[in-house]
């Protein structure tokens, strides 16, 4: 009877899909922890790095934007023709990108250089996934995995690569604060700290993406092995195509123009999620606690160290609800409350308050995110996985990059409290679009 319980209980979490993975995915999982990790630790400091070096809220604002600007179009690039350069030789080259962008923050405080570095490199001022990387490890994946273990081998590596962020964040506060309080340094030598360690993960990463087998590359025979890639645009999830596949021809990029129309589709909606999500990034955020509050970065570091852990765990609990209601309905209702409950930051006065809502934000606020790219991968064909996955890609990045600017503008006129509330009912409506497109069969023209 015990034993029937733990083997119900491992299935049930996913680690017998996890455990079966081939040792590529070992290593994609592990680039990624290490890369969040020094995102943790740089989001932490980097708005207090930047106040330090002079600049201005509109000018933080301007900052956040191009370099997310700079992200995609480097992002674009190097998505397209990733399965035609080696998407190991991608990874390898976004990794040293890293390295120097790391460098150059830990000996320059001039706005233009930093901008330069934060543009045409690797600098996150999201605390989250960008730049190349993502969709070519959620190609890779997706390729190396059955389709009915992709949401599960998702959901662990958004929760393995999460609690790596969340160990950033505590990290990343609390170092900064030991260095400046215990051992006596300025906070410039301190956040300089931080990003030595930026550009040191990005170098054990690029010896990482060496040691990937042959086996991420694309297979060019491989073809759609889900029931969930519809013919047409907005059939259901879930829907059996029995035809065998057509021969479709290509477009600019090399995308069919089925593939074409689910692009615009989805990155309308994943653009306007993420537009949401870039007027509240996590700099954003530890501004706003820090202005209002007056909180020191070690208490910040607790505080995005418990979010950044219950979004993590909570990837776990996606996996299992998306086997039960299927991947669309998990990503729309654990992703709503969070939506309302974001709008409601601003409202208390009081910082452990504010910290409690902030907190149940991200009991929820990420348990799309795995479901998202199981969708996303049965969604289109194989050999265009990873061209649609780095497009799309773009599109949030391009839609997160207005966000700070837009929550500069506000910062100045001291109505930063909106950007919560405009984010809150964004997302809203994004969930909502979500299960009307991909609930429901609608007439295409």
């Amino acid at each position: 009877m015990p034993s029937s319980i733990f083997s119900k209980t491992f299935d049930e979490i996913g680690l017998r899909a996890l455990l079966a993975s081939p040792t590529d995915v070992y290593v994609i999982i592990l680039q990624r922890s290490i890369r969040l990790l020094v995102y943790g630790q740089s989001a932490i400091v980097l708005t207090a790095f930047l106040k330090e070096s002079s600049l201005s809220d509109f000018q933080m604002g301007l900052f956040m934007t191009l370099t997310l600007l700079g992200d995609a179009a480097a992002s674009l690039v190097l998505t397209v023709y990733a399965d035609r350069l080696g998407r190991a030789r991608v990874l390898v080259g976004g990794s040293l990108l890293m390295v120097a962008s790391g460098l150059v923050f830990a000996s320059s405080q001039t706005y233009v250089v930093l901008l330069i570095a934060a543009v045409v490199g690797v600098i996150t001022p999201s605390g989250n996934e960008i730049g190349p990387f993502r969709p070519i490890e959620e190609s890779i994946i997706a390729q190396l995995t059955p389709t009915e273990d992709r949401s599960t081998v998702f959901a662990w590596y958004f929760t393995l690569t999460g609690l790596a962020l969340a160990l950033g964040n505590l990290s990343g506060g609390w170092l900064t604060r030991v260095l400046q309080y215990r051992f006596g340094w300025t906070s410039m030598a301190a956040y300089r700290v931080m990003f030595l360690l930026y550009s040191t993960a990005g170098l054990l990463n690029s010896c990482l993406a060496m040691s990937l087998s042959r086996n991420v590359e694309v297979q060019r025979a491989q073809r759609p092995q889900s029931a969930e890639e519809e013919e047409g645009l907005f059939e259901m999830e879930g829907e059996d195509r029995d035809e065998e596949p057509k021969e479709v021809s290509k477009a600019a990029l090399g995308l069919s123009r089925e593939t074409k129309k689910k692009v615009w589709l989805l990155s309308t909606l994943f653009g306007l999620d993420n537009f949401s999500g870039g007027l509240v990034p996590v700099t954003i955020i530890v501004y706003f606690f820090t202005t209002k509050f007056h909180i020191d970065e070690g208490t910040l570091g607790n505080t995005f160290f418990t979010t950044s852990l219950v979004a993590a765990i909570s990837n776990i609990v996606a996996s299992s609800l998306a086997r039960r209601f299927g991947n669309v309905k998990t990503m729309a209702f654990t992703h709503l409350p969070s939506a309302i409950l974001l709008a409601l930051i601003p409202l208390p006065s009081q910082f452990q308050v504010a910290r409690a809502i902030l907190l149940a934000v991200f009991c929820t606020t990420k348990m799309d995110i795995a479901p998202r790219t199981a969708f996303v991968s049965s969604y289109v064909h194989a050999e265009e996985r990873t061209a649609v996955m780095g497009i799309i890609n773009v599109v949030k990045i391009f839609a997160q990059s207005l966000g700070p600017t837009v929550t500069g503008l506000l910062a100045t006129n001291g109505r930063i409290w909106a950007s919560f509330v405009i984010a809150g009912v964004l997302q809203a409506v994004y969930d909502l679009a979500m299960l009307y497109f991909f609930l429901r069969v609608a007439e295409v023209s």
